[in-house]
C-alpha cells in the first residue's frame, strides 16, 4: 500500500492509502487537517504542495489547470480532491 506523508503547520501525519484512492478523502478519513469545502475541485481550498512522489499521482485535471495554472502545477501544487494515489507521496499544506 502506498505511504502518504502530509506536513501541516509543522506536524507530520502519515498513513497508508489504498492504491488508486482519492488523496483528500483518504487524508480526511485519517483525521489529517486538509482544508476543503466541496470535494469536487470547484473551491480549490484543498490545495497541497507535493514535495516528493508527484509521479505517483494521477495526471492533473482540467479543474487543477483552471485553479493552479501550468506554473502552479509545475511547482508541485495540486488540489487534493483531484488526485488519486498510486505510490508513495509526500505533501505540505501551506497557508494560502
Amino acid at each position: 500500500m502506498p505511504k502518504v506523508q502530509v506536513t501541516s503547520e509543522g506536524t507530520l501525519f502519515q498513513y497508508e492509502a489504498t492504491e488508486g484512492s482519492n488523496f483528500l478523502l483518504e487524508a480526511i478519513s485519517e483525521s489529517i487537517p486538509i482544508p476543503f469545502k466541496c470535494t469536487k475541485g470547484n473551491c480549490a481550498k484543498c490545495y497541497v504542495k507535493i514535495t516528493c512522489g508527484s509521479d505517483h499521482l494521477s495526471e492533473p485535471t482540467e479543474r487543477e489547470y483552471h485553479h493552479l495554472g501550468d506554473e502552479g502545477l509545475a511547482e508541485g501544487n495540486r488540489l487534493a480532491c483531484q488526485c488519486f494515489v498510486y505510490g508513495d507521496v509526500e505533501a505540505v499544506i501551506e497557508p494560502r
